[in-house]
């Protein structure tokens, strides 16, 4: 494991650039990471049911989202416009009275350069082995516009995350954006205390999933998910072990209030296997469409074990077992 002490002496001053005026300990902070389609807006619900947790669920609308839809269209999960919600009105004016505009519609939290360049590509690269990420390291330090781009990110991300948990009243702030970049990144930043919940479903449920729903091919949709899996193993070796724990989406549904309970104390909050009445309880999460579901039951989606046709589960099983076997997951 990368040592933390000196990868934070010669990055930290560099990137985050100075912290907030009212700035007190480090923002606790429990990270999201994994896949597309493995739960995480189910999760992200259920944890921001606890009085000490806070979530908005992902930093932010995504971009592909804000393409084909408008603000006044795209509901927060309280089921009104973003830019009308309560909630994200009460944001706005505190990041603005800390010298942060900000819009929930156009949140400016991205680890991206506009212009793109080598700056935009520092920033975006997926996550990579060592001596990559050391040249990334190494490449933010000297090319100005991602060094400055990183400190303005960060210095959002986590004025951000002390609004909304003083805003609820909470000790922790849950992420749900899920890329293993974005948490190394604030993992370096002193203002935030980065915990990661690695949250994996069986590899042949995603790729249905991602079928059906973006509408790629099973080869495309493995390799998506074999990749985003890979990038979230390299960036666990920049965790102490204590700050790291894998969950399984089967076993959340499986055991709701036991998986749950487990969760809150790897984040350090009262543990409680009550399980949570999600669509009763207000929330102002952002994420995919199951946000705004009004169904209760909490139970693993297995279509896939009807939807692939036999030539599909063998091209997974070759492509995607070994991974799945490494999360637990029983061959075909």
């Amino acid at each position: 494991m990368e040592d933390a002490s000196a990868l934070r002496a010669s990055t930290v001053a560099a990137e985050a650039g100075p912290a907030p005026a009212d700035d007190g300990a480090p923002v606790r902070v429990l990270y999201v990471m994994g896949h597309a389609f493995s739960g995480s807006t189910l999760l992200t619900l259920l944890l921001g049911c606890h009085a000490e947790v806070a979530t908005v669920g992902e930093l932010g609308v995504a971009e592909a989202v804000r393409q084909r839809t408008s603000p006044d269209r795209y509901l927060c999960s309280c089921r009104v416009p973003i830019r009308r919600c309560e909630f994200w009105a009460g944001v706005r004016q505190q990041m603005a009275a800390r010298g942060r505009p900000f819009d929930p519609w156009d949140s400016d939290l991205d680890f991206r350069v506009p212009h793109g360049g080598v700056a935009d590509a520092l920033l975006r690269a997926a996550q990579r082995g060592p001596l990559l990420e050391a040249c990334r390291r190494g490449g933010i330090l000297v090319v100005p516009g991602a060094r400055r781009r990183l400190s303005h990110t960060l210095d959002r991300i986590a004025t951000l995350a002390r609004v909304v948990t003083e805003l609820r009243g909470a000790a922790v702030f849950v992420d749900a954006s899920k890329r293993p970049e974005r948490a190394v990144f604030m993992h370096r930043d002193p203002r935030l205390n980065v915990r990661v919940l690695h949250l994996v479903r069986d590899g042949r449920a995603v790729v249905c999933s991602t079928m059906r729903n973006r509408g790629w091919s099973a080869e495309v949709a493995a390799t998506s998910w074999l990749q985003d899996n890979r990038r979230s193993e390299l960036a666990r070796r920049y965790f102490p072990a204590d700050r790291w724990t894998r969950i399984r989406h089967e076993d959340l549904c499986a055991d709701v209030g036991g998986t749950l309970a487990r969760i809150h104390r790897f984040a350090g909050v009262t543990p409680c296997a009550d399980i949570p009445r999600f669509r009763e309880k207000e929330q102002h999460v952002i994420g995919n469409r199951m946000r705004l579901d009004s169904l209760t039951e909490i139970r693993a989606d297995e279509r896939w074990r009807t939807e692939l046709d036999g030539g599909t589960r063998r091209l997974l099983e070759r492509r995607t077992a070994w991974m799945n076997r490494r999360y637990g997951y029983p061959p075909d």
